[in-house]
């Protein structure tokens, strides 16, 4: 079990199952150090688009949604943990990587200061992030790094074969952290030899990894079933994974948000 799990899901991302404090009460009962609460970025709302393009391909099943700026303003200004919860709150988002345009990510540029951990990602959804070739992903996952991103999530995902040795040294160059994602090797989203080769690279380079159960429910908080045999396979040093700890989450936190106000703010 993870000792501080940096990707969760509440109800706010609409396709998760728990509150925010089921899922701090469920991580203090596990005896977990910390947790944080992830919600996917406002333009995760697709729904709007593709309403208001009725001929286009997509069936309903394709929309999802998100939330609104105005809940990520109130979970960060306003929202403290429980006083009996021992386990530490971290109050992130999950942007979206956006697949075209000037703005990179969804990150909501007035409230860049006050999160704790940005995670951004590719999703592969209808007028969110279309699929393009190979190289266009990986530059703007790339670009994401600079645009306020702590940490990739899920980067590897078996739909692109990326250029791994690109993405990976970027990374490590600018401080940024590869995320290893327990439910992405669960549910067959991204193969194991492609994240055993991620490792390797990252251990070769100095490239920091963040371990995450992308949880979407109360049990699979803290997973790591999945990411743990891989861990140990490669002989992953422990002073690379940015969570190993509460110390090291903590240490991590606070030095990405110092470069995130100077780039963002």
């Amino acid at each position: 079990m993870l000792k501080v799990d940096f990707h969760t899901h509440s109800l706010a991302s609409h396709h998760a199952l728990n509150s925010i404090e089921e899922i701090l009460q469920q991580a203090d009962q596990l005896g977990m150090a910390g947790v944080a609460i992830t919600d996917h970025g406002p333009g995760t709302d697709n729904s709007v688009q593709i309403a208001q393009n009725p001929n286009s391909a997509y069936h309903w099943s394709e929309r999802i949604k998100g939330p609104d700026t105005h809940f990520f303003k109130v979970f960060l200004s306003r929202y403290e943990a429980p006083r009996n919860i021992q386990t530490k709150l971290f109050k992130g988002i999950e942007c979206n990587i956006l697949g075209s345009g000037d703005e990179i990510i969804d990150l909501p540029k007035n409230l860049a200061a006050d999160f704790d951990i940005v995670i951004a990602s590719v999703h592969p959804l209808p007028y969110i992030f279309e699929l393009q070739d190979q190289k266009s992903v990986a530059d703007r996952i790339i670009l994401a790094m600079d645009a306020g991103a702590d940490v990739i999530g899920h980067p590897f995902h078996k739909t692109f074969e990326l250029d791994q040795e690109l993405i990976v040294a970027a990374a490590a160059d600018k401080g940024v952290a590869l995320e290893l994602n327990n439910s992405s090797l669960r549910l067959k989203k991204a193969l194991e030899s492609s994240i055993l080769k991620m490792l390797g690279l990252a251990k070769s380079k100095g490239c920091k990894i963040s371990l995450a159960s992308d949880a979407h429910a109360t049990n699979e908080l803290g997973s790591d079933e999945c990411i743990r045999p891989l861990l140990s396979q490669s002989d992953f040093p422990e002073e690379l994974i940015i969570n190993n700890s509460l110390e090291s989450a903590c240490r991590f936190v606070n030095q990405r948000k110092k470069i995130r106000i100077e780039r963002v703010v």
